[in-house]
């Protein structure tokens, strides 16, 4: 999967036409959507997350974004709970390929970088780990361009594993979300 998103990506940045977003601009985004493990006992939360990139050529910019997870609760009747608390950093290049001037798909590869803080209430408490793991990030999405400045985008993205601490085998990060893009 991780070659044929690259060999995606790769194609997006040299084949695609020239597109309406112009080169040496910078953007931002507003996004919300769900932060969801795979294979934990934890609920998988919202997510809010902000980003900001600049585009360096018609298909290709670069990217940081900042996501905060919302709380996460595991309760074990009788004995108490963990919460969750978890975020990430990301950087990465984002390659796009135009469908039409007002439609496009892009592609994300780069790093992840996610924190998590687990606390533990009645007999956990007094527990508390925290752990950041780096990882590569590989996203896919979609953007519609109501106007030469705003946007809309929906996008799908892979941002590796979240550990509670460096012995933990951890879980596999995905963050599906939707938001305003606005063109400065």
């Amino acid at each position: 999967m991780k070659k044929i998103t690259s060999a995606l990506l790769l194609s997006a940045v040299l084949a695609a036409p020239a597109m309406a977003a112009e080169p040496g601009r910078f953007y931002g985004s507003i996004d919300l959507g769900r932060w969801t493990m795979k294979d934990s006992s934890f609920a998988d939360p919202g997510v809010f997350v902000v980003t900001g990139g600049f585009q360096i050529a018609p298909q290709f910019a670069v990217e940081l974004g900042l996501y905060g997870a919302g709380e996460s609760v595991v309760y074990y009747p009788g004995y108490g709970s963990q919460i969750a608390n978890q975020s990430a950093f990301t950087a990465a290049a984002v390659g796009t390929l135009p469908v039409n001037e007002r439609f496009q798909l892009f592609g994300k590869l780069g790093a992840s970088f996610i924190t998590a803080k687990i606390t533990g209430t009645g007999a956990y408490a007094g527990t508390y780990t925290k752990e950041t793991t780096t990882n590569a990030v590989v996203g896919l999405g979609g953007q519609i361009n109501f106007t030469k400045r705003f946007g809309m985008r929906l996008q799908y993205e892979a941002l590796g594993k979240s550990k509670a601490s460096p012995t933990d085998p951890g879980v596999d990060v995905t963050v599906s979300s939707i938001g305003l893009t606005y063109n400065f």
